[in-house]
């Protein structure tokens, strides 16, 4: 059924390639299809070419620090918390500073 819905965002997709927000639903859907490469890639061209989208920031984020991509995943987070500031968004800055608060605490180690 989840193949389904990834044809149909992909058929969506091709008639509006520009279209931020279904490129962002696809990265999710081939998340939820545990294709994390592939959602990490579509993520990643995604801020390559809308690097101010902060929600692709906070999964690409997760999706690194669910791989033990530590490093990765802060700098993710962080660029996607200085992009909230940019544009005033305050509680998915704090979300994103909490989260790369989170990672730093677990790189520190007992």
């Amino acid at each position: 059924m989840s193949t389904d819905r990834l044809a149909q965002l992909q058929a969506l997709l091709a008639e509006e390639p520009g279209d931020v927000f279904l490129r962002y639903a696809i990265a999710l859907e081939l998340r939820r299809l545990e294709r994390m490469d592939e959602a990490m890639m579509h993520l990643e061209d995604l801020l390559t070419d809308h690097p101010e989208h902060v929600p692709s920031h906070h999964q690409l984020a997760l999706m690194y620090a669910s791989l033990g991509r530590i490093p990765e995943a802060v700098e993710a987070a962080k660029a996607g918390a200085l992009q909230a500031l940019v544009q005033g968004d305050r509680k998915a800055r704090a979300e994103l500073l909490e989260l790369v608060a989170g990672l730093t605490d677990e790189d520190d180690g007992p």
